[in-house]
């Protein structure tokens, strides 16, 4: 049925605008005397996307920076899974006319299990049951990928969001049927083998997997290309009684579960480490009404990389929120009662009483598949295309990989980047050469959103725009006057913006450039 929306001469050339038909909310994008429509809400996390950034049909979502294009609706960039279903329409009259089939929504599936092909006799495997991995198995399938898709997991799950346990499953704002990236069967329906069999080791020479535990000749698979993305495991202390049954990590969803059920009992708990989990665990236990101490080795958590004005926000605003920030010590030892934890005892010579301990003191990178030579080096050295050689490609928190516009390699351990890293493999293995461009983003959960895009590994200046004690700024990061990167929080956040200017001009704009509109990058798109 057509439904009359709205007149065409209240539509802006480079606008968003949202309405509704058939009770469905619609958004519609004006492309010269056309119209797109598509679903007006992003499918990571519902995001409102009339109030997205527009870079001609490309749309980046204004929370997590999804990208979709607005022409087909289809998702172009994570987070998320879904696509925007899209609308045909008229102009006719002056109005503009949506065609909605009857059961339409605002979505459509990733990949649509018709679109697999089959019949082909290479066997393309995936070491990694993460989103990186997750991401290439469902653009093997949407390139038309024919033959065998194996992937390695040992983690007994199907793909989940293995952001959300630190931010939103410990508060109890997401619950575990909330955690699959797809649905029970979704990878079965798209024709991807689950092996949990522990990978050993990856044998790129002989294009060989192997199994721990199963050394014999004809044990391992042997692979026509290779994806592997394994991930991180958590870093532990090498303190006494870091193993009694209220000392916590988190990595894994078992873990979120253990620490959540124990949170929920607890009063008094403490934190060891003021990293990005660390300080998302405080937010949300703390807004859960809970006595929260972070235990810092550092003076000011995140200021050795976001710089003093910005770190100090960030760590006031846990102060402000009850969150005890004990900083420049570290743990001596886990004081023991009868089988648990009872107290930290800090390096300070402090004792802080506790109902149970997270400790999340970074990750790990597993390397142990690639060998002694990975590990020594702290990541796997990948070329443009994420290559080791013809048949491997690697990704996600292991790989060490050219930044593009950037004269450096870097490893990445942020969730969105290993599910670029994934599909951009996924192409690679199928021929395609041209390198690796993607804009690293990712965000932080504390009281608010923290949005952070690009990439500074170092930086001359950091200019903030904004109202910095009221929480609402962008930092832009500068390195030989160009922008580098940005952190954004509150309305005056234009991340997104920047970001959409990174993707279409340089992935470092100039400072000069951004000085002179006031440093809204929106103008220069």
């Amino acid at each position: 049925m057509q439904h009359d929306v709205a007149a065409f001469t209240d539509l802006a050339e480079d606008g968003l605008h949202e309405v509704e038909a058939g009770g469905i909310k619609i958004l519609l994008a004006r492309d010269g005397d056309h119209v797109f429509a598509t679903g007006a809400h992003c499918t990571h996390k519902g995001a409102p996307l009339k109030n997205g950034t527009r870079v001609g049909n490309r749309l980046i979502c204004p929370w997590h920076h999804a990208n979709f294009d607005l022409a087909t609706g289809d998702h172009i960039e994570p987070p998320g899974q879904g696509c925007l279903t899209g609308f045909e329409t008229a102009v006719i009259d002056g109005r503009v006319l949506v065609e909605l089939p009857e059961g339409a929504g605002e979505h459509r599936p990733e990949v649509d299990p018709s679109e697999r092909r089959a019949g082909g006799n290479r066997i393309f495997a995936i070491v990694g049951g993460g989103a990186g991995g997750l991401a290439c198995a469902q653009e093997l399938v949407r390139q038309g990928f024919d033959g065998r898709i194996v992937m390695f997991s040992d983690d007994g799950e199907t793909p989940y969001d293995r952001t959300a346990l630190s931010k939103t499953y410990l508060a109890g704002k997401t619950s575990d049927d909330d955690l699959p990236l797809v649905g029970t069967g979704g990878l079965d329906a798209i024709g991807v083998e689950r092996i949990t069999e522990k990978v050993e080791r990856i044998d790129a020479e002989n294009r060989t997997i192997h199994f721990t535990g199963k050394t014999g000749v004809g044990e391992g698979l042997v692979y026509d290309r290779c994806f592997a993305a394994p991930g991180s495991d958590s870093a532990s202390l090498p303190v006494k009684n870091a193993d009694l049954p209220n000392v916590f990590t988190l990595r894994t969803h078992d873990d979120g579960k253990k620490l959540k059920t124990a949170a929920d009992a607890a009063q008094a708990i403490v934190i060891v480490g003021s990293g990005f989990i660390g300080m998302e665990a405080a937010a949300g236990f703390a807004s859960n009404g809970k006595t929260v101490t972070v235990v810092s080795q550092e003076t000011l958590p995140f200021a050795s990389k976001w710089g003093d004005a910005v770190a100090g926000q960030i760590v006031g605003q846990h102060r402000a929120k009850g969150v005890t920030v004990k900083t420049n010590t570290g743990v001596a030892a886990f004081e023991e009662k009868r089988g648990h934890l009872s107290a930290v005892h800090l390096s300070s010579g402090e004792e802080v009483p506790a109902d149970m301990v997270l400790i999340a003191v970074g990750a790990k990178p597993r390397l142990s598949i690639f060998g002694e030579a990975a590990q020594v080096a702290g990541g796997v050295d990948v070329g443009p295309d994420l290559s080791v050689d013809a048949s491997l490609y690697v990704g996600g928190d292991v790989a060490n990989f050219p930044l593009h516009g950037r004269d450096y390699a870097t490893r990445i351990e942020h969730w969105r980047v290993a599910e670029q890293h994934g599909r951009h493999a996924a192409r690679a293995m199928l021929g395609e050469t041209s390198p690796f461009t993607g804009i690293p983003f990712f965000w932080s959960a504390q009281y608010g959103p923290i949005h952070y895009v690009g990439h500074a590994k170092d930086y001359d200046e950091c200019h903030i725009e904004g109202d910095l004690d009221a929480g609402s700024y962008t930092a832009f990061y500068i390195k030989d006057g160009r922008v580098i990167a940005a952190l954004g929080r509150g309305k005056a956040d234009v991340t997104a913006d920047l970001h959409g200017l990174m993707l279409t001009s340089d992935p470092t704009p100039s400072k000069t450039s951004l000085d002179a509109v006031g440093w809204q990058p929106k103008q220069l798109l």
